[in-house]
């Protein structure tokens, strides 16, 4: 991921500089503040859900002086995003990819954008690995993502003969 976002970042500044490259992290991961002070924090460090985002490392594919800022989000807003984007655009995406489109939503909040921006976003990952995860209701059950705002999908299973 980082080589992805570090060579499609490089890339793009050679033809237009004035396009800003948004990245997203994990909290629990150290890549924003390190991109930030330019210093790895031990203390950034902590589990969490989102499968191929954030490190509690710092990459060397990942090219810090490309990206203008990171975004950081939560595992459940991220899951619940994840599903969202199947439900309602029929993509089938993965976590990491739920995960960019919450960041974005959290840019267009602190007014990153305007009516004349263009947000372009690479999601990186597709569903199937997440079958018996965040498309899995007893997973995010277990994970505690399920409360009065976002509750469970239950829906009947239909056969069809």
């Amino acid at each position: 991921t980082g080589g992805t976002i570090s060579g499609t970042a490089r890339f793009l500044k050679e033809q237009n500089p004035n396009i800003r490259i948004l990245g997203v992290d994990a909290f629990g991961s150290v890549l924003k503040k390190y991109h930030e002070t330019k210093e790895f924090d031990n203390d950034e460090i902590y589990p969490y859900r989102i499968e191929g985002l954030g490190k509690n490392l710092i990459p060397s594919a990942t090219d810090f002086d490309v990206i203008d800022k990171f975004m950081k989000v939560t595992d459940e807003e991220s899951a619940h995003v994840t599903r969202e984007i199947a439900r309602k655009e029929g993509l089938f995406v993965g976590y990491t990819s739920g995960a960019v489109l919450q960041a974005i939503r959290q840019y267009a909040a602190e007014g990153e954008f305007d009516e004349n921006s263009n947000v372009i976003a690479i999601f990186p990952d597709h569903g199937s690995r997440y079958m018996s995860k965040v498309f899995s209701d007893e997973w995010m059950n277990d994970q505690g993502f399920f409360d009065s705002v976002n509750a469970e999908e239950v829906q009947k299973i239909e056969f069809i003969k």
